[in-house]
């Protein structure tokens, strides 16, 4: 990383001398350390749920039957949701598909395994059963699955019987027991005749006395056929319903996917698309023994990372668009699940903000020449003009005076932060169209915050040496893990302490921060964990940072969730070029070093518009916004919260990683610009060991009060050496 040192003055006072150097890192990641602290993620996820079960069995190179082409991969995508989603271990999950050439699904080979499995689990395990292939019957009518093997002529003989496997699920003694049938396969009918049957007709003699703990679900009724997706390479059945598996059909947020909102999602999804895309009825068909008790859950979701769930979010309502011929969408920004009226930020901090950012980002990325998203400047000018609030959310009247504010809107992706244990956060996301109400798509996840990431929630703390350690992991623990990272420990000490008062609140804090307003340190109010400055429109403000350590820390600053230091771009032609006060990340951004051997006191006086010998920097100004920060009810584009996060410096460290913004009452500007050296230095950011939060709103809101600077000399940056 390069670093770029700031300026220092040496002012002589008495016998005083103070110096003071900054210097900024250029988090310039490297695709090797980038891999790197994905490996780290990777290994903070939680354990494996040693009570799942599956077995997926995916037919299609049949020897007398019409040969299928995506049955592989339907169990292959499965697989891969529910071990990286769903807290299977591989040694849980028994596939027979063509290319298993130790498990091909023969007749024999199926009827062992799934008799082996279903045998071995006990009364706390859940097991899934999944189905890709044909179905079929004999002269009698009774039902047979269709393995390789399978004769249609005698499938007594060579099929595994219906109910063969009815018994094997009403003995097995899992509490929860679903079986997937994806069946009767669209272009197949010729070759199968009189014998092949639909999934729905396959399902029927699971609805049985016996069989209270299973729920089935079929691709089709009896008179439709399940179609193939050459898109998708996946039956379009199996396709919906892998997607309401990696947390799409996560309706409530609470984590987990239930039977009940698995079946509306995939029902939802399959009847729309067949419709829509193959002008054919496919409807899926859920069989439950009446009279069973609760809504089973199919799938507890286990977090992915940020990005990769925003990502996921991103494709999913691309091709929401693209199908329902959607030409433009905004996103707001992300709102908690909150009752109306409770301050937008307030239990999130930046999160929603860069939520919103990165996903827009990511529409942007795959909107091609399909659909076009609204610039953020000209969502933000349109809500203000219209004062949307909250509470319009829900009406219908005010997203459609919103739309036509901006050019007939057809459609608005509303994200909401549902919950968050640790650094385990639940995302949701519904795309609404604004013309009359409806909901075109849901999509969502639960992701694991890495410890940048959850610095930027808005609360304050910092560890100190000696604090004791997280508690053993478990599985019942989502930030526990098998390898215990650093990540995890830090983050579970930073949650724990920012319960207690405001670090500034303590006398003995090591990095102290102050806002200097007007040339005078402006005195704010403590409330539990937040620390509140007031300010008035037009006023300027410095940052002012002790290091009362010995050793150099590096720093992260941001205002309103833009980066105090330029963000350096390469353009797809090449072009490098820096942004100034860009929305980031804290994870991802530039950052100070604050050398306690050159000073003891730092100073940002505005965002960095230049680095080098000849940097510049324009002066932080605070600007007008819509409402106090107390009662932020409306979206803006300001926030009030100034981010400041401190890091131990790196050797071999990896870097944290991933984007942000946000929004609120007052806001700070850019104003006059000003010569500084900012020349750059070496230096890598590694574990984060703190971070506070200063919220800034009017006198309105907070009742203030007068304080003279705690030094007796007046430090102002100068050059440094490098």
């Amino acid at each position: 990383m390069v670093l770029l040192s700031v300026s220092r003055e040496l002012v002589r006072s008495n016998s005083h001398r103070f110096c003071l150097l900054w210097s900024l890192v250029l988090s310039a990641t490297a695709a090797s350390l980038a891999g790197t602290q994905a490996c780290a993620e990777a290994a903070a996820l939680p354990k494996t749920d040693p009570h799942l079960y599956a077995v997926l069995i995916g037919a299609a190179k049949y020897e007398k039957w019409p040969q299928l082409r995506y049955t592989v991969n339907d169990c292959e995508q499965l697989r891969q949701t529910l071990t990286e989603r769903g807290g299977f271990g591989n040694w849980q999950l028994t596939m027979l598909t063509d290319d298993n050439e130790y498990s091909r699904p023969t007749r024999a080979a199926v009827m062992e395994q799934l008799q082996s499995v279903l045998n071995r689990v006990g009364p706390d395990d859940e097991v899934l059963v999944f189905f890709s292939g044909h179905g079929c019957q004999d002269d009698q009518g009774r039902l047979y699955l269709a393995t390789l093997d399978c004769d249609p002529e005698s499938p007594a003989e060579t099929g595994v019987p219906i109910l063969w496997l009815r018994e094997q699920l009403a003995t097995c003694k899992a509490k929860f027991k679903l079986l997937i049938l994806d069946a009767c396969h669209a272009g197949s009918e010729k070759g199968e005749g009189d014998k092949g049957v639909a999934a729905q007709q396959l399902g029927k003699p699971f609805d049985s006395p016996e069989l209270n703990s299973v729920v089935t679900l079929a691709s089709s009724r009896d008179n439709e056929s399940s179609q193939e997706w050459d898109e998708k390479q996946q039956s379009l059945f199996t396709y919906w319903l892998n997607q309401g598996l990696k947390g799409h059909a996560d309706e409530n947020g609470d984590g987990a996917i239930d039977i009940d909102e698995l079946n509306k999602y995939v029902h939802r999804n399959v009847t729309h698309t067949a419709e829509k895309r193959f002008h054919r009825q496919q409807t899926p068909v859920r069989i439950v023994r009446s009279g069973q008790p609760g809504v089973p859950v199919v799938l507890q979701l286990r977090p992915l990372t940020l990005k990769q769930v925003v990502a996921d979010m991103a494709e999913q309502i691309s091709w929401a668009l693209e199908e329902r011929g959607l030409k433009k969408v905004a996103v707001l920004e992300f709102t908690t699940d909150t009752k109306l009226g409770e301050a937008l930020g307030a239990n999130f901090g930046l999160l929603g903000k860069l939520c919103a950012t990165d996903l827009q980002r990511k529409l942007m990325d795959q909107a091609g020449s399909q659909f076009s998203v609204l610039d953020q400047r000209r969502l933000q000018g349109a809500l203000r003009k219209n004062l949307f609030k909250i509470e319009d959310l829900g009406s219908d009247e005010a997203m459609q005076r919103l739309a036509e504010a901006l050019d007939g809107l057809p459609v608005i992706a509303l994200g909401t932060l549902r919950s968050r244990l640790g650094r385990q956060v639940t995302l949701q996301c519904n795309l609404i169209e604004t013309g009359n109400g409806e909901m075109a798509a849901s999509v969502g996840g639960v992701a694991m915050l890495n410890e940048s990431e959850w610095a930027m929630l808005g609360r304050s703390a910092v560890i100190a040496e000696g604090d004791e350690p997280p508690p053993p992991p478990s599985f019942d623990d989502p930030t526990g893990d098998d390898t215990g990272p650093q990540t995890n420990q830090v983050v579970y000490d930073l949650d724990k302490k920012s319960k207690g008062p405001h670090p500034l609140s303590d006398p003995n804090f090591p990095f102290p921060v102050r806002l200097r307003v007007n040339g005078q340190v402006r005195q704010g109010k403590f409330v539990g964990n937040n620390y509140y400055v007031p300010v008035r429109a037009g006023e300027e403000y410095e940052v002012v940072v002790e290091h009362r350590g010995g050793e150099p820390v590096m720093m992260r600053l941001l205002i309103d969730g833009l980066n105090t230091l330029p963000e350096r771009e390469t353009s797809t032609k090449g072009v490098r070029t820096e942004i100034i006060a860009k929305r980031v990340n804290l994870s991802e951004a530039r950052a100070w070093v604050l050398d306690p051997k050159e000073s003891r006191k730092f100073v940002v006086k505005g965002f960095v518009s230049q680095t080098g010998k000849q940097g510049k920097i324009r002066k932080f100004t605070v600007v007008d916004g819509q409402q106090s920060l107390a009662a932020r009810q409306e979206f803006t584009d300001q926030l009030g919260l100034i981010t400041v996060a401190f890091y131990k410096p790196a050797s071999e460290s990896r870097l944290a990683g991933s984007p942000s913004t946000l929004g609120s009452a007052l806001g700070t500007g850019a104003g006059e610009e000003v010569d500084a050296d900012l020349s750059e230095r070496k230096m890598r950011v590694g574990e984060l060991i703190g971070v506070v939060h200063l919220r800034y709103a009017d006198e309105a809101t907070i009742a203030a009060t007068e304080q003279s600077p705690t030094d007796d000399e007046e430090i102002t940056p100068t050059p440094s050496e490098t």
